[in-house]
């Protein structure tokens, strides 16, 4: 976690220089009483423009944990969620609408089932609207993906290596002055393992307190038609009510 807080308050920094626009989130719950839970979110993505190249890097970082009593009575502080990853991504534009990337992003999700998992991507993106109130745009990019799960009951642990082809589509606009809208969704396609395609997708809206914060509200489903281990579920979700800082 020190690594990844060290590189969120690293890309903060240096969204401080002109050249340079970040995004960070935080999202904090915290209950007591009847239910003690807590669950911490931290997210940034910081991007450099650089005539027709943009390079984009970020990374969050999810902890959550609850107090339960044990049957002695005493209070146990248990992980219910812990889910990370960083990331970072070079676009080159080819045309107007249209450019190709590589990106590389690390991720690892316990509660999921897999250890970590390294993802390697080589695509192209095509905008079908390019405007100050509206931005859509596809992608379509090949991922090779290495993938360590956690070990089962005997202390084993499998790895797999996957060909995965990866489609991607996002819609923002801007409805009024501070005010907008963003859908995003993914589907992954498992080459090599044809039954463990996955879905992902998230609706989100945004608030403008000011020129710097903004409150977001967001649901993200995400589905794995065949999870890293028996007993993982296959679908996972998030509700998020989010603090929003762009520099």
């Amino acid at each position: 976690m020190r690594i990844l807080l060290s590189f969120l308050a690293l890309t903060i920094s240096l969204a401080a220089q002109a050249e340079w626009k970040n995004q960070s989130e935080l999202a904090v719950i915290k209950t007591g009483g009847n239910s003690e839970l807590e669950t911490y979110n931290l997210k940034t993505e910081s991007t450099l423009e650089q005539g027709k190249r943009t390079y984009s890097f970020g990374g969050h970082y999810t902890l959550g944990t609850s107090v339960s009593e044990d049957e002695d009575g005493e209070e146990v502080k248990e992980e219910s969620a812990r889910n990370w990853d960083v990331h970072g991504k070079y676009t080159q534009e080819l045309t107007k609408m249209t450019s190709g990337f590589i990106g590389i992003m690390y991720e690892g999700d316990e509660f999921a089932g897999y250890e970590r998992r390294d993802n390697y991507d080589l695509g192209g993106k095509y905008k079908f609207v390019d405007t100050k109130k509206t931005k859509s745009f596809a992608t379509l990019a090949y991922r090779y993906t290495k993938e360590k799960t956690i070990e089962n009951e005997d202390g084993e642990q499998e790895t797999f290596n996957d060909n995965k082809g990866v489609l991607y589509y996002e819609l923002k606009r801007n409805v009024r002055e501070g005010f907008d809208y963003k859908f995003w969704i993914e589907y992954v396609y498992n080459f090599t393992r044809t039954e463990d395609y996955l879905i992902n997708l998230e609706p989100s809206l945004a608030f403008a307190l000011n020129e710097t914060f903004s409150v977001k509200l967001a649901y993200k489903y995400m589905y794995d038609n065949e999870p890293a281990t028996e007993e993982t579920e296959m679908v996972d979700y998030v509700y998020t009510t989010a603090l929003l800082a762009n520099f």
